[in-house]
């Protein structure tokens, strides 16, 4: 069994606010006289512990009758939090709210207060439909059904059925729109995410049907998550041809979206701060270098709406989508001054959040850290952060960045002239490339120059080479399946800086003028 499973109840206590812990510890007392002293002391233990000990645990109880049951203790003690974290949050969000008002409204039918029942049910599905929230609205309209039916329909003249009815339709036809609408863009985004971007006409072509239906479709379903799908499928699609303009636009009509029907999102902070955090990173991408400092400040400024709570899982989306961001257009900028200090931040943060990374996510997080550190001329660290996401991140869900980190692995070693390390890896590239059928340009043409330039080992011919993938790589900027390689690293500007024996930082510099935007 793994210590995720083994440790659910450590962690759900470690992820606790101050005020949670605090709600638990009344409501304990309040809910569980008998129990409370058990329940409370067992909870303090864990609190306490930064890395979980069940042993120790269970020295400290064993005059205690619970511990001869202690796994039907813990799961006891799991499912109270739960309740308590139940309770806290009862109306700190719409769903939550909506979710009581359905409890209430069932208390008063069992109770034969009909009409308290439909006051409640009628406040329930304006709320409902002010805020979207089409699952909640369909149980509101199945309560309200029964209502009409009570007495033969005698007691509840004033329900109109007809009206009912087509709210009931209405509503199902949404569900089901945009559960196509999710579905389609799920696989776009999967085969985006597990393959990278686009690096060849055929399957640009594939996807560009599948997204213009995606936006067709969005139509049918006249709802906020709908056009928020569609523009979110396109944004990510031009993306990933490297069609920034068009990305752009595809972000700037989600930023209209999301503040157009910000208490339809109140719930959900994040897809604004994900959307204002791409949108930084693409006008730095087209040089809108005022539009860059713009989102940034709106980013860290989110609306009242958006900042009523905290949530871990608002921070833990503050923390991914900013930290990676600055780190990315510091790359970009070949900023190293704020750069380093910035993948120094981010190791002592990381351990915090990474177990809830997803791999993705991680090995961006890896990627762009070792890249920093390479643009600062810090190999070793580059070296460390690279081996990390080769060694710990799983080639299968993050197919491109493995095998870019891969390359990138071999420029490092070139830099450190380990010029023993590069057949070996090379060797391993080249199998990971040919299994997945991965026969792209830069591939080929990368491949050649480490060939090469192994077998020189320092010498003289060295030059010769970097001048040749200078010269091929001149030629792959202005392929629109092939330019999108420069997204992992400036292969080019490395080439630049070792021709004209510069630091890479200089040369990404004059590439994009720096301001700071940071």
């Amino acid at each position: 069994m793994s210590n995720r499973i083994i440790n659910q109840l450590h962690d759900l206590i470690k992820s606790l606010t101050s005020a949670e812990k605090r709600y638990f510890k009344l409501y304990s007392e309040r809910h569980h006289t008998k129990e409370k002293k058990n329940y409370i002391q067992l909870f303090n233990k864990i609190d306490k512990q930064a890395i979980y000990n069940e042993e120790l645990i269970l020295n400290s109880f064993e005059d205690q009758t619970f511990v001869k049951h202690f796994s039907i203790a813990k799961n006891r003690l799991y499912n109270q939090i739960l309740r308590s974290l139940d309770a806290f949050h009862a109306s700190k969000s719409t769903e939550a709210e909506l979710n009581q008002n359905l409890h209430y409204a069932e208390i008063l039918y069992q109770k034969a207060l009909y009409g308290q029942c439909e006051r409640v049910l009628n406040t329930a599905q304006k709320l409902a439909v002010k805020h979207e929230k089409w699952g909640p609205l369909i149980q509101i309209i199945r309560r309200q059904k029964r209502l009409a039916e009570n007495d033969h329909y005698e007691k509840n003249k004033g329900v109109d059925i007809e009206a009912l009815f087509q709210l009931e339709q209405d509503t199902l036809k949404k569900i089901n729109a945009e559960s196509e609408l999710w579905f389609a863009k799920s696989k776009v985004f999967l085969k985006l995410f597990q393959k990278g971007q686009v690096r060849d006409k055929s399957e640009a072509t594939s996807l560009a049907k599948e997204v213009a239906e995606i936006v067709k479709n969005s139509a049918s379903a006249p709802s906020f998550e709908a056009a928020y799908l569609a523009n979110h499928t396109e944004s990510v699609y031009f993306f990933s041809l490297g069609d920034y303009s068009k990305s752009y636009e595809a972000l700037k009509k989600n930023k209209a979206l999301i503040e157009e029907n910000l208490e339809v999102i109140k719930d959900e902070p994040g897809i604004y701060i994900a959307v204002l955090t791409n949108l930084v990173y693409v006008t730095a991408k087209l040089n809108k270098f005022e539009e860059v400092d713009l989102y940034l400040r709106q980013s860290r400024n989110l609306p009242a709406t958006l900042t009523q709570q905290l949530t871990e899982d608002l921070e833990l989306r503050i923390f991914t989508n900013t930290y990676s961001l600055e780190l990315a257009i510091c790359n970009i900028l070949g900023n190293v001054s704020r750069g380093i200090p910035l993948c120094v931040e981010i190791e002592e943060i990381l351990p915090k959040w990474e177990p809830r990374l997803s791999d993705v996510r991680r090995a961006s997080f890896y990627h762009s850290i070792s890249t920093m550190f390479f643009v600062g001329a810090d190999f070793k660290k580059a070296l460390l952060w690279n081996n990390a996401l080769l060694n710990s991140v799983p080639i299968d869900t993050t197919e491109d960045q493995f095998c870019f980190a891969q390359m990138f692995h071999l420029l490092i070693h070139l830099e450190m002239e380990n010029y023993d390390v590069i057949p070996y890896t090379l060797k391993s590239l080249k199998r990971h490339l040919d299994t997945r059928k991965r026969q792209f340009k830069f591939e080929k043409i990368f491949m050649e120059f480490m060939k090469n330039v192994s077998k020189s080992a320092g010498d003289k011919s060295e030059m010769r080479f970097i001048q040749e993938f200078s010269a091929a790589l001149s030629v792959l900027e202005k392929d629109p399946f092939e330019k999108t390689v420069f997204e992992y690293f400036d292969f080019q500007a490395w080439a630049e800086a070792k021709i004209t024996n510069q630091p890479i930082a200089k040369v990404l510099q004059v590439k994009a003028p720096e301001k700071d935007i940071l």
